[in-house]
């Protein structure tokens, strides 16, 4: 806005006359724009402070909530996975517990006339097998009252048997005249 230079009355930037005394209106420097063109307020940009507040509190409280989850006690360090026995173990030490353990499972399920042979595998010299450090081959001669029973002799040596270096398990059942 402006004024009249002759009156002092208010204009708005667009009258050629002035209303109240009817001087003629001198152009200001520039061209003569429509009424409302010429100011034009800047724009107001997006304000960024609230978008951030709020993401810094989401990962606030998502970091919070995973404190009481597992994703929280593995970041602490809990629950690790306890040390395998099994790994520990030597090779010797593998085999007497996997012949004790196949004692104990044969005498559970009643079986008799239990014997077992452990032999080098083939490329390898004659020797007792259970005494080499190299793989070995054994085998089972024995009479189970039931055939379904050598599960529950077989099944819990299994995790020795890698460590013992036993590829091979032969199981032979005379009663039922089957070999596994």
């Amino acid at each position: 806005m402006r004024d009249c230079p002759a009156c002092r009355v208010p204009l708005h930037g667009y009258e050629d006359v002035c209303p109240s005394c009817g001087t003629k209106q001198v152009p200001t420097k520039g061209s003569r724009m429509p009424y409302g063109t010429a100011f034009k307020p800047q724009e107001p940009g997006v304000n960024w402070t609230p978008f951030v507040l709020v993401f810094i509190g989401l990962m606030i409280a998502l970091v919070v909530t995973m404190q009481g989850g597992w994703i929280g006690q593995v970041m602490r360090g809990e629950n690790k996975m306890p040390d395998d026995p099994i790994a520990k173990m030597s090779t010797m030490d593998a085999r007497a517990v996997l012949e004790s353990e196949l004692n104990k499972n044969l005498t559970a399920v009643g079986a008799t006339k239990s014997t077992m042979t452990w032999k080098p595998t083939a490329g390898t010299a004659d020797a007792d097998g259970r005494a080499l450090d190299g793989p070995v081959e054994l085998t089972i001669n024995t009479k189970l009252p039931d055939k379904e029973l050598r599960k529950q002799v077989i099944d819990p040596i299994k995790p020795y048997m890698e460590k013992a270096k036993v590829f091979s398990l032969v199981m032979n059942d005379s009663a039922s005249h089957a070999n596994w």
